[in-house]
């Protein structure tokens, strides 16, 4: 990085080169009378004390490093200035804050919509006569699921998440099908798997289809109960 600030050494070894470049230009005193008059002079000055004054730090600039080692770890004035600029204020980051949800704010959406979700279930089957309590299911520390319905003729069990993907999709089928392979018992009827969720991406939609998993994506069915149950 440029460093923008001379030292007494510089400053001495311009001042030789400015005498060197004067004594080659003009013969003597009285030469220099020929060249310039004493108004060019003082405006010569004051030009090259305005072009120090930018070029160089203050006194007081330099009072807070050390040696010139040390210049040469920080940016100049401009730069610094410019990351002013672009950093976030207190109240940038407050109202990022003030946005942000918190982890109990997440917490509270995940069980709200695990309830939203046998509830919903619940009621679709009731509609369709099918009698049953939707809860969870929990089997053991690791194993549980939040959508478990058992209507006697069918037995719905799956899980409820905010968004759904195609592989959330895949996974609440395998965990279903387990489930009949390890604990039959917990099963009556046709086992329908099933998913609720407030926004089902396209490739859930389509791997629901695939799969035979009754999609729910909040208050309508994306893939209907009777599509499941019509497969083979």
């Amino acid at each position: 990085m440029p460093l923008n600030v001379a030292t007494k050494d510089d400053i001495k070894a311009a001042v030789e080169e400015l005498k060197r470049w004067a004594e080659e230009k003009f013969a003597t005193k009285e030469d220099l009378k020929q060249y310039v008059t004493k108004q060019d002079l003082e405006t010569a000055v004051e030009q090259l004390k305005k072009w120090a004054e930018e070029k160089f730090a203050t006194k007081e600039d330099l009072k807070q490093f050390a040696t010139k080692e040390d210049l040469k770890q920080f940016a100049t004035k401009e730069d610094i200035k410019r990351l002013e600029d672009k950093m976030a204020t207190k109240e940038d980051l407050k109202r990022i804050e003030d946005k942000m949800a918190t982890k109990e704010q997440f917490e509270a959406l995940a069980i709200s919509v695990e309830e939203s979700g046998r509830d919903m279930v619940q009621y679709l089957l009731e509609q369709r006569g099918y009698r049953c309590t939707a809860e969870r299911l929990r089997l053991d520390a690791d194993y549980e699921f939040d959508i478990y319905c058992s209507a006697g003729a069918l037995t719905a069990v799956g899980e409820a998440k905010v968004r759904a993907g195609r592989r959330d999709v895949e996974r609440t089928f395998e965990r279903a099908q387990e489930l009949l392979r390890r604990q039959p018992g917990k099963i009556s009827g046709r086992l329908v798997p099933v998913f609720y969720t407030l926004v089902a991406e396209p490739s859930a939609v389509q791997k629901a289809k695939e799969l035979g998993v009754w999609l729910i994506e909040s208050r309508r069915e994306v893939v209907a109960l009777e599509e499941v149950l019509g497969r083979t």
